[in-house]
């Protein structure tokens, strides 16, 4: 019997260290797929519903807003990215009523990718029919811990080209403009950009102190006229802890230049990613 419990003992220790091994390389390898592309989706195509997303006819979500959705999320103020293969066609559907199930493919086509890249890839849509565009977010060195890095990704159809400028209007008289992306074409993405976290404020000319302040904002104007479109967004705002100041960030132009509710022009923004 003694040799029994012993036997029957050192098996179960066997079988719980095969098992911690076992989990820990099926983590090894979900973390590192390095043969796959990182994808993340922006869906803004204005009037669209929630849809499934497919790489290769294999679903790759539950349902997102085709108008203004993002997958995968945004967790702990940073971009998560899904593994797909290279170069996978691409098709998004509305699903029947109260299923997880196919009813009417709103588009299909393909992306051109890398291995062990990460990417962008955005539905836009024309009024006539849609479009799926595919950036790429390798963007190289991070910037130093006082600045972050920032672009302008235009997915607003029937528009002209578009300028990014920053404004810092402390009082009535007084107004900083800086242009940080000039001339943007429709489906079109900018460098990146390296810009301040805080604000520039003239001393010459007034008592408040350089830092950070609420009158800092970004607006999409049109590069022929200056007139500006969609609303203004504010920078990210400077945090202590060290190294999370450096981040990338992607502003996206959506709906139409001349629309109207939910075609409205828009500027909307979101962390690419941390490194």
């Amino acid at each position: 019997m003694k040799r029994l419990k012993q036997t029957v003992f050192f098996v179960t220790i066997i079988m719980f260290l095969y098992a911690c091994e076992k989990t820990e390389l099926r983590t090894t390898e979900n973390i590192f797929p390095t043969d796959k592309s990182l994808v993340k989706f922006f869906l803004l195509s204005p009037n669209t519903g929630f849809v499934m997303i497919k790489a290769n006819d294999v679903k790759v979500n539950s349902l997102s807003s085709g108008s203004g959705g993002i997958f995968p999320g945004i967790i702990n103020s940073s971009s998560e990215y899904v593994a797909i293969a290279p170069n996978s066609s691409i098709s998004l559907a509305l699903p029947f009523a109260g299923t997880g199930n196919d009813s009417v493919v709103v588009f299909k086509g393909s992306i051109s990718s890398e291995a062990n890249k990460n990417y962008s890839v955005t539905l836009a849509d024309t009024g006539i029919d849609r479009t799926l565009f595919v950036v790429n977010d390798n963007a190289g060195a991070l910037p130093s811990d006082s600045t972050y890095s920032i672009r302008l990704i235009n997915a607003m159809a029937k528009s002209p080209n578009l300028s990014l400028i920053r404004v810092d209007s402390t009082n009535a008289t007084q107004v900083i403009r800086d242009t940080i992306v000039r001339d943007l074409a429709f489906k079109v993405a900018s460098d990146y950009i390296n810009v301040p976290l805080t604000a520039k404020v003239n001393q010459a000319s007034t008592s408040t102190p350089k830092g950070i302040h609420s009158f800092l904002r970004y607006r999409l104007i049109i590069t022929s006229t200056g007139l500006g479109v969609g609303g203004t967004i504010t920078p990210p705002q400077t945090v202590s802890s060290p190294g999370l100041n450096q981040r990338y960030i992607s502003v996206y132009a959506s709906g139409f230049a001349s629309g109207v509710g939910v075609f409205a022009p828009a500027l909307q923004t979101t962390i690419v990613y941390n490194k």
